[in-house]
């Protein structure tokens, strides 16, 4: 999920061996209080960056909501329903609609990675998009099995764990975009690859240091260039449900941790900023 998975599918990495520090604010009210993580979806293996205030966040929490499933069964089950959302009719390949330059940058791009373009003929361009950027972040060294959600996911019982969406969700998501914007969003998958190789690194500097203020202007710049419709759709939208769930929580009680892709925490359509925007209190706690 290109850029969206890459801060999406937020997908961000770490230079490992320092400490990082990311954001997290907090909302509450008499009877309840809703800390939000920040989180990246792959990470090096060796990345540090379980404060004290999360392992506090994570052990208080009757309720750790993440953005999808993260039981090994939901994974497994997500695939089966890739060929409805991800693949091309019969008869259509992923090479027929590009031009003669597209593909050519399409080979390009594949061959950097040691894999052949023809193996994306059956996706549809969102997914080949999603593909070859995780093909990159990979070569790179970072892990999804790395990354925040999985590995908190690991230690924190089934029966606290909550999701926003389901991996149907957020296929279809994409699978949703206009035919123009997808193949928009390819091209700029591979662009971003060729002219910016260095995002991924300045992102999860932002993050580790929890500058938010930098995370804001990559993260967002980047969904921009895959288009207005690829950025109210991944985000803006997806950010006003959880508000909407959000408010919910607020009128229950209990302590419930929030674990979302940290793209969708900061910037005025981030989730807390849309939060105020209701009239409710948001606190940065670190």
């Amino acid at each position: 999920m290109k850029k969206f998975l890459l801060g999406a599918l937020s997908a961000i990495a770490m230079t490992a061996a320092a400490q990082a520090d990311p954001a997290m604010w907090k909302v509450a009210d008499e009877d309840s209080e809703i800390l939000l993580f920040g989180s990246v979806h792959v990470l090096r293996e060796d990345t540090q960056w379980r404060t004290d205030a999360l392992e506090a966040a994570i052990a208080a929490a009757d309720e750790v909501y993440y953005e999808t499933p993260m039981t090994a069964e939901a994974q497994a089950a997500s695939q089966q329903i890739i060929p409805q959302y991800g693949l091309n009719p019969p008869g259509q390949t992923l090479s027929s609609m590009l031009t003669e330059e597209q593909n050519a940058q399409l080979a390009r791009v594949a061959a950097q990675f040691g894999f052949p373009a023809q193996n994306l003929e059956p996706l549809r361009p969102w997914l080949a998009g999603v593909s070859i950027a995780m093909l990159g972040v990979q070569q790179a060294g970072y892990n999804p099995m790395a990354g925040v959600e999985m590995t908190l996911a690991a230690v924190t019982e089934d029966e606290r764990e909550r999701y926003f969406e389901t991996f149907e969700d957020q296929f279809g998501f994409f699978a949703g975009l206009s035919p123009e914007v997808e193949l928009h969003f390819l091209t700029s998958s591979l662009d971003q690859i060729e002219n910016d190789p260095d995002m991924l690194d300045r992102m999860v500097a932002a993050w580790a240091a929890g500058d938010i203020e930098s995370l804001n202007t990559i993260f967002h710049d980047g969904m921009l260039e895959a288009g207005p419709e690829v950025y109210d759709v991944l985000l803006v939208q997806r950010n006003q449900h959880w508000v909407d769930e959000i408010q919910t929580m607020l009128d229950g009680s209990g302590n419930t941790l929030i674990v979302v892709g940290a793209g969708h925490l900061v910037g005025p359509d981030g989730v807390p900023a849309l939060l105020e925007a209701e009239g409710i209190s948001v606190e940065r706690v670190q």
